[in-house]
């Protein structure tokens, strides 16, 4: 019976999804502005772009298209956009 529950674990971890693991690319003197602001408020940066994503994620289409004009008015466009 050991083998069959075995065999049962690691056939419900096949089934799950994989996960995937994404690169992003900053600019160096932008993260490290972000990185020390994150550090003067006591707060992990990857909880903080976690965060930012949330909140993207959860806004309405109006919503989302006046961050990115608002970001391509400050840095211009990005190539890759």
């Amino acid at each position: 019976m050991a083998k069959q529950s075995k065999s049962s674990k690691s056939s419900e971890s096949a089934r799950k999804r994989p996960t995937m693991q994404r690169t992003y690319r900053f600019n160096t003197e932008l993260f490290e502005s972000f990185e020390e602001d994150c550090a003067r408020h006591l707060a992990n940066p990857k909880l903080v772009l976690e965060a930012l994503i949330l909140h993207w994620l959860e806004q309405g289409a109006d919503a989302r298209g006046s961050i990115a004009m608002r970001h391509r008015e400050r840095f211009g466009n990005v190539t890759g956009e």
